[in-house]
């Protein structure tokens, strides 16, 4: 009986005298087999489904962790820090904000200073024609991208230099 003093009506199996089964014998995991695959996209899945119905056991990883993303803002966050980086720079002139655009492998302070240096470049070769001055490295040069030297430097390059040409403010 409940507490409602009603009787309870005979049934085969009770809910709550449900017969619990035992699974089998689980298999040893020091005679399985696993590889694992480092996700990049729905490529990924997609091989790791032909290995389904074999012995070998699939893992998925990540290149991501939340060590490299921390480590990644901490580099961008301080400018000094920047300056020993490598990557993409913008040269503003001080006198009549006409722009350069450049990509440096080695630190953006030794870019800075071979532009001051040295009477080569496009952007020195404008102040002295037009008699501007040469500005410290926090007004005249801005970071626009830390990259390591490769294809993708250039091709970072090349897109800052398009955007600043569409503003008509560049030096060439």
């Amino acid at each position: 009986m409940f507490n409602n003093a009603f009787p309870i009506p005979p049934q085969k199996n009770p809910p709550h005298l449900k017969k619990i089964t035992t699974p089998n014998k689980l298999k040893s995991t020091s005679t399985q087999k696993w590889a694992a695959f480092t996700y990049v996209g729905k490529e990924t899945t997609y091989i790791t489904s032909l290995f389904k119905n074999t012995a070998l056991k699939i893992a998925m990883r990540t290149n991501n962790s939340i060590q490299k993303i921390l480590m990644h803002n901490k580099q961008l966050m301080n400018k000094a820090d920047k300056c020993t980086q490598s990557g993409v720079y913008k040269l503003t002139c001080p006198d009549c904000n006409k722009a350069y655009v450049g990509q440096t492998g080695r630190n953006f302070l030794a870019r800075f200073n071979e532009h001051k240096a040295t009477f080569r470049t496009n952007f020195a070769k404008h102040l002295i024609e037009h008699t501007h001055s040469f500005g410290p490295i926090q007004d005249t040069m801005q970071i626009l991208q830390c990259q390591n030297k490769g294809t993708y430097l250039n091709t970072t390059e090349r897109y800052y230099i398009y955007t600043e040409f569409t503003t008509k403010k560049t030096i060439t």
